[in-house]
């Protein structure tokens, strides 16, 4: 038992999860304040299982390259520009261990950014230790149970750095986009005094075809053009009672022109029978979905729990480490032939909740609708590895949650089909041809366990050809057309996977950033721009398109996936992307006036531009939603307002029981809000302006007066208020002065 094992883990938890899994027994050595090395033996080899933080290194610039020391380009140009920094307490420790290794086991996790981080570690311990090289070998995992990891550790493959090479020729790409583009918008900023000092204005190669995507749906928001529609629809009567049975709804609705639709009604109007033209019945079979990839799972838990796409992700990376399901970053939505689906299934019947489902299984040993094989990565779609959570420490009631949709989906897969009743009446009055249809669920089949998958039904009918029916009124309803939706992480993250804009890993990341940086905020599930985002888009997409649209990070990513797949030489590749932003950062360049000239005032910008959120009346202000303090209706407005009084309705507007009192306290404590009066039903509270962005509110006394002081409180420096309420003991008024987030305040201590 002379071998000795260094075994590379990416994180402590998944580390003491492998631990427990290999080892009958084993000991922990304290290396660092919150390093654990845990050893033991399997096999006859003596284990050390490392773990890291994640990435233990960070690309950056060397000295005579920061910032002001060079021009941007220069970044891009020098093959010394460039630095890989390594953690100096990981570095010293994995250099130590290797030292006297005689194996090198990489277990961090199993995909192309856990491939990246083991080729850190593996850097260095080749270094300090070259014989280790031949001796390197990869653990795949593709879950955190026990069993699957003694497979793993017992069915070692050999090491295959195309994976890592290729992330980290993204990493470097970023690079190179983060630092020269960051640093040349932002000079241009600096030197118009738009952001003064250390703000940054920062740009990305995923993130600005991101924010392009958001910007697009908000300027398809502000330039629809609402119109009226009408339908018309006849109402069917029975024979005998003269009820309404049925509306059926003319084939030609809704109707854009109002003088077309009073036609047809001049023409059948006075008409009281119709003929059953055509009546027609099926039964359509609806098969399970395909299996799950991350974004699918990502897009079922942001519009089921309505958490962000980086919450949801953090949720299924918990789950996965806990061992309750598969590894969730993965692109495939086909399950290998001889997966092992029947021991997942009998463990899951022993929870209550699925049994009934289980029972309605046929074949246990392949899902019903098996999907296609993406990426290079060899990792199975996500499903849960049969162990049940319960609430601990570590597990929440939101994990639990998410874990009931993952097993409820992978169960509906195996399930029968979903059956529903068609059917199809076309009746002719007066030769004008009206239908309606219907569908009713005859056997639920995988929706059983797929709820929020449920179809809606409509009530069923019935009618024979040529039958002859009673005809009642004849309804023209209006209604308004509305614009598309704004983007919702779950609707976001497939759009940016159907676009290869970044990857299953990142795309979360990258929402998360774009609102860290202020360029978009979320109202609850709805992500929208800001006027900062705004700005940059509206310019940079002129003359810097190739960034600003997917071409140049799909062009990227598919290069990337050529050399992940051994098909192209990363050497090669990474110096034709080199050369290829080089022209596109040349371009910005020769653009930098207009940028200057549009940051400083939107209204000099080119014709070429987009001008849908820049003001149409005064050219110079953004477009930007605002609210009526009186009415609460929201409309868009310019943001230069009172000087531009331009606005446009949204036709939308705030619960009738919510007062805007608008008498403002002061500014707002968690956003750049302010403080103002409100009265919901009842009561009056202090609440922000960015409501329902910024929830911060504050209850104020239910009875007696209130009169808001221009006095400030001394604590919080925000308006108070005297507080005018009777004493029953005495029956004389008493006034108290209060702060709304303060309380009681002496008032000769008011400022």
């Amino acid at each position: 038992m002379n071998s000795k094992v260094l075994v590379i883990g990416e994180k402590p938890s998944q580390v003491k999860t492998i631990a427990q899994a290999i080892f009958s027994t084993s000991s922990l050595e304290k290396s660092a304040d919150y390093i654990y090395i845990r050893k033991g033996v399997l096999n006859g080899k003596k284990l050390e299982l490392l773990p890291l933080v994640g990435h233990i290194t960070s690309i950056d610039t060397t000295s005579e390259y920061n910032w002001g020391k060079c021009e941007p380009l220069e970044i891009v140009k020098s093959n010394k520009s460039l630095i890989i920094n390594e953690n100096e307490v990981f570095q010293k420790l994995i250099s130590q261990k290797a030292k006297i290794a005689s194996e090198l086991w990489l277990a961090t996790d199993p995909d192309s950014e856990g491939d990246n981080i083991a080729l850190e570690a593996y850097r260095i311990a080749t270094r300090v230790n070259p014989s280790l090289k031949k001796n390197t070998s990869r653990i795949w995992n593709s879950s955190l149970t026990q069993t699957e990891i003694l497979r793993a550790f017992n069915d070692l493959k050999k090491w295959d750095q195309a994976l890592a090479i290729a992330v980290e020729g993204r990493r470097f790409v970023d690079a190179w986009v983060g630092f020269a583009g960051t640093r040349e918008v932002t000079k241009a900023a600096r030197q118009i005094q738009l952001q003064k000092g250390k703000g940054v204005l920062s740009v990305g190669r995923v993130q600005l075809p991101t924010l392009k995507l958001i910007i697009d749906r908000d300027r398809e928001r502000i330039e629809f053009q609402y119109t009226d529609k009408h339908n018309l629809f006849a109402d069917i009567l029975d024979d005998s009672r003269n009820k309404v049975i049925l509306s059926v709804k003319h084939l030609g609705s809704p109707f854009s022109d109002i003088k077309e639709l009073n036609k047809i009604l001049i023409r059948i109007e006075g008409s009281r029978t119709g003929l059953v033209k055509d009546f027609s019945t099926r039964v359509t079979k609806i098969p399970p979905p395909r299996p799950l990839n991350t974004t699918d799972a990502l897009g079922i838990l942001t519009k089921e729990l309505k958490v962000k796409a980086e919450s949801a992700l953090n949720l299924l990376t918990d789950l996965y480490e806990e061992g309750f399901i598969s590894y969730p970053r993965t692109e495939n939505r086909r399950f290998k032939d001889n997966f092992p689906h029947v021991p997942i299934l009998e463990k899951l019947s022993k929870h209550s909740p699925f049994k009934d489902f289980l029972l309605k299984i046929d074949n246990p040993t392949q899902v019903r609708v098996n999907g296609r094989k993406i990426g290079v990565e060899d990792h199975d779609p996500i499903h849960p590895t049969g162990n049940i959570p319960k609430n601990s420490q570590k597990i929440t009631e939101l994990h639990i949650k998410s874990w009931d949709y993952i097993s409820r989906y992978y169960i509906g897969m195996f399930m029968p089909d979903l059956i529903q009743e068609r059917g199809q009446v076309l009746i002719l009055i007066k030769e004008e041809r009206f239908g309606q249809e219907y569908q009713q669920t005859t056997n639920k089949g995988w929706v059983e366990s797929i709820y929020w998958r449920k179809p809606k039904e409509t009530s069923k009918f019935g009618f024979l050809i040529d039958q002859i029916v009673q005809i009642g009124n004849l309804r023209k309803l209006k209604f308004k057309t509305s614009p598309p939706p704004r983007w919702s992480d779950a609707a976001l993250l497939k759009r940016l996977e159907l676009l290869k804009i970044g990857t299953k890993s990142s795309r979360p990341d990258i929402i998360k950033k774009l609102e860290v940086r202020g360029y978009i905020h979320r109202d609850k599930t709805s992500l929208e721009s800001t006027q900062l985002g705004v700005s940059i888009i509206q310019v940079l997409e002129t003359i810097w398109p190739d960034l600003v649209t997917p071409n140049f990070t799909r062009m990227v990513e598919q290069k990337m996936d050529e050399v992940a797949s051994h098909q192209a030489s990363y050497e090669d590749m990474l110096e034709s992307i080199r050369k290829e932003y080089i022209q596109l950062h040349e371009r910005l360049i020769a653009h930098i006036p207009e940028l200057k000239a549009v940051l400083t005032n939107p209204k000099l910008n080119s014709s070429s531009i987009n001008q849908a959120n820049i003001c149409p009346a005064c050219g110079s202000g953004i477009v930007v939603e605002r609210r009526n303090s009186k009415t609460g209706e929201i409309f868009y407005g310019c943001n230069r307002f009172p000087e531009c009084k331009w606005t446009k309705s949204l036709n939308t507007s705030v619960p009738k029981e919510v007062t805007i009192l608008n008498d403002i306290v002061g500014p707002c404590p968690k956003c750049n809000g302010n403080l103002i009066l409100k009265k919901v039903k009842i009561y009056k509270i202090v609440g922000c302006t960015n409501y329902p962005t910024c929830k911060t509110s504050y209850f104020l006394p239910k009875k007696g007066r209130l009169y808001l002081l221009k006095k400030k409180c001394p604590k919080c420096n925000r308006r108070v208020f005297n507080y005018i309420n009777s004493n029953k003991k005495t029956e004389k008024y008493v006034k108290t002065t209060i702060c709304a987030i303060c309380g009681k305040i002496p008032s000769n201590k008011l400022i």
